[in-house]
């Protein structure tokens, strides 16, 4: 019930937030921008996570959305695709490193303070500064965005009806999907760290399958390509920067796996990408194996 009604809920509120703010005056390049890279299903659940004292189940959804869409999302999209997948730009594939080691830093000691949270929140402030330089895959958010805003229609009231509905129905499938995942941390073993990254954000990240498989069906191979190194920027940084504002963040072994899991699998991706310029089925292959053996290890700790 939590995944249906996170799905529907944000799906409505980026809609209806895309309708409103380019109805008001705003620049769709604007809000490409301030939308680049973030996912509102996982940062739903990282926040109220921190916010109700789970604060190993909010990093490891934070990671978990890294690792499912590197993974399962991107490596379905590889393996179906029709043709191999041109890499973005090496400034793009490059960039979000920024993030992935100022969070690699600041997650040593397994503790996110809130002075740290917001270290990370000025660090994603400086890679979207660097995508806005690129020009490129902004301008792909924001006409992505000005189709999703055509889809509403009416005026601003309309738009403001629907961004509200939809942001009240992701937090509410946002809670009950971390309310779901407490109760299997509760009935069984697995530690807090692998219910966030391995359950909770794998469910709350199902639709990004669509959204990396359908643009690479359809010849569209950049708009996949840009919302998976614009998401793992914004989870590295900007998600647990936010959620350790909200409560400091403490990390069970788990929650550290699925970071170094992240930054592997964005490693590997990002090294294919480098030194081939494509990536194809083999790539899709060895991320999907990644996956599986990540799920078995850090069920395991």
């Amino acid at each position: 019930m939590g995944t249906v009604l996170v799905a529907i809920g944000a799906e409505a509120a980026v809609r209806g937030t895309a309708r409103f703010a380019l109805a008001t005056g705003i620049p769709a390049f604007v809000l490409g921008a301030l939308l680049f890279g973030v996912d509102f299903e996982g940062t739903a659940g990282s926040l109220i996570a921190a916010g109700r004292g789970q604060t190993s189940v909010a990093a490891g959804e934070a990671f978990g959305t890294i690792i499912f869409l590197f993974s399962a999302a991107f490596g379905a999209a590889l393996v179906v695709a029709r043709r191999p997948v041109p890499s973005p730009s090496p400034l793009m594939v490059i960039s979000p490193s920024l993030t992935v080691v100022a969070s690699a830093l600041v997650l040593e000691d397994r503790f996110v303070s809130r002075p740290e949270g917001a270290f990370l929140i000025l660090v994603y402030a400086g890679y979207v500064t660097i995508v806005i330089a690129e020009q490129r895959a902004v301008q792909r958010r924001a006409a992505r965005l000005e189709e999703e805003a055509r889809d509403v229609g009416g005026g601003t009231g309309r738009a403001a009806v629907v961004a509200v509905m939809g942001l009240a129905a992701l937090f509410g499938g946002a809670w009950l999907l971390r309310a779901g995942g407490i109760r299997i941390l509760t009935r069984t073993g697995l530690e807090a760290g692998f219910v966030g990254a391995a359950i909770v954000a794998s469910l709350a990240s199902l639709d990004e399958v669509l959204l990396e498989v359908l643009p690479i069906r359809r010849g569209r191979p950049e708009l996949a390509t840009g919302n998976l190194f614009g998401t793992l920027a914004a989870f590295t940084s900007f998600v647990p920067g936010l959620a350790a504002l909200i409560r400091p963040l403490q990390l069970d072994g788990a929650a550290a796996v699925a970071f170094l899991a992240a930054a592997g699998l964005y490693a590997i991706v990002a090294v294919v990408f480098l030194l081939r310029e494509r990536a194809w089925r083999v790539a899709g292959f060895v991320v999907l194996a990644c996956y599986a053996a990540w799920l078995v290890y850090a069920a395991s700790l």
